[in-house]
């Protein structure tokens, strides 16, 4: 994995937890690729809702990205998903639409800053 793939899952789990503090009794779970055993997110589960959170880090987000995401819905029975992808990733029409219709809020992350002065 990148280092950039690195510093987006820290930043996804970091967003993961802010949301957890802020929701009270929320519980945190790793959501894990069955079939890689790769990490694919994570779900803030509460009493009132379940939300996966996932990062990508490609240049184009695709559909089978999306269906991937969907999938991982599904499976751990969430509600809806929030994907935090680069800045500058292009994302096409229909899948932006997919995502929309999925209940999939796609966040796009600001390059951090070289000089934070």
């Amino acid at each position: 994995m990148s280092s950039r793939g690195l510093v987006l899952n820290e930043y996804v789990s970091k967003v993961a937890y802010q949301a957890v503090a802020k929701a009270g009794e929320s519980t945190l779970l790793p959501i894990f690729d069955q079939q890689n055993g790769e990490p694919e997110g994570v779900l803030v589960a509460s009493s009132l809702e379940r939300i996966v959170v996932c990062g990508r880090e490609q240049a184009v987000l695709s559909l089978t990205d999306i269906k991937t995401v969907q999938r991982t819905m599904t499976r751990v029975q969430a509600r809806r998903a929030v994907l935090y992808v680069p800045a500058e990733m292009m994302i096409p029409g229909p899948v932006m639409l997919l995502a929309t219709l999925s209940k999939i809020d796609v966040v796009r992350m600001a390059p951090a800053s070289a000089n934070p002065s």
